[in-house]
């Protein structure tokens, strides 16, 4: 085991795929580029890397870690987790795992394709449940945002 895995808990390549997760063609929030963590919500609609956050929350974390991200009797609450720890550790955690307790384990997805490449938009969703305002539920996409992510781009055939 390295130092590095001694201290936190996983390897320095997994840590540093974790800030290569953001996908190419992630659409932009507003004027900057899109980074993990952003989020827009509007009357509790949200942009659509955080719905994307959702929909991947739902499917591979929900089992565990309760509805909307506050927690069960085994999981910890994860939106304070996202507050707590940070993009890098949010996501190094998800990718590697980690072992909470003696017993108890959070698993890696690191064999999960469609979780790594999601891990930027599950963080923007515990983002925006803590400190965003977003309730709980399954949040509907911003009308505006919707079209914008469903407009084909100038990508010529």
């Amino acid at each position: 085991m390295t130092v590095f895995q001694r201290l936190y808990g996983y390897s320095l390549p997994v840590v540093l795929l974790s800030f290569l997760l953001v996908p190419p063609a992630v659409a932009e929030l507003g004027e900057a580029p899109y980074r993990p963590g952003d989020y827009v919500v509007e009357d509790g609609k949200v942009d659509p890397n955080t719905y994307e956050g959702y929909l991947v929350y739902t499917r591979a974390c929900m089992a565990c870690h309760g509805p909307d991200g506050l927690g069960s009797s085994f999981a910890p609450n994860l939106i304070r987790a996202a507050e707590r720890r940070g993009w890098a550790d949010f996501a190094g955690t998800v990718a590697a795992g980690r072992e909470v307790q003696p017993g108890q384990v959070m698993p890696s997805f690191a064999d999960d394709p469609y979780v790594m490449r999601n891990i930027p938009y599950i963080f923007s969703y515990m983002k925006a449940r803590g400190e965003g305002g977003l309730g709980r539920g399954r949040p509907r996409i911003i009308e505006s945002m919707a079209e914008e992510a469903e407009a084909p781009g100038d990508e010529s055939e």
